[in-house]
């Protein structure tokens, strides 16, 4: 198993913070891991909130997310999220 990157630590640090305390949907993000969904089971997020979170994920990482690839990012697991973002040319 490869360390990550600072750059992958920052964003998954910026989607569990966006998500537990910004947004105010997660009580505790003890339990998420990269294994973890991003939507039902997982991080919970509903259309809307993907759409918020991606809204702020493009502003703070500088990285285009067309609206046709939500539905697919809220598909994803958390480091599958985590590792489109800095394929899609994710800067910090």
């Amino acid at each position: 198993m490869t360390m990550p990157t600072t750059l992958e630590r920052d964003i998954r640090e910026f989607v569990l913070t966006t998500v537990s305390q910004d947004m105010n949907l997660l009580s505790s993000t003890d339990h998420i891991t990269d294994e973890s969904a991003v939507g039902a089971g997982g991080l919970d997020l509903d259309s809307l909130s993907l759409i918020e979170l991606t809204l702020r994920l493009e502003e703070r990482f500088k990285v285009p997310i067309p609206d046709t690839d939500i539905e697919s990012l809220g598909a994803m697991t958390l480091g599958g999220l985590v590792a489109e973002l800095v394929r899609r040319g994710a800067r910090g």
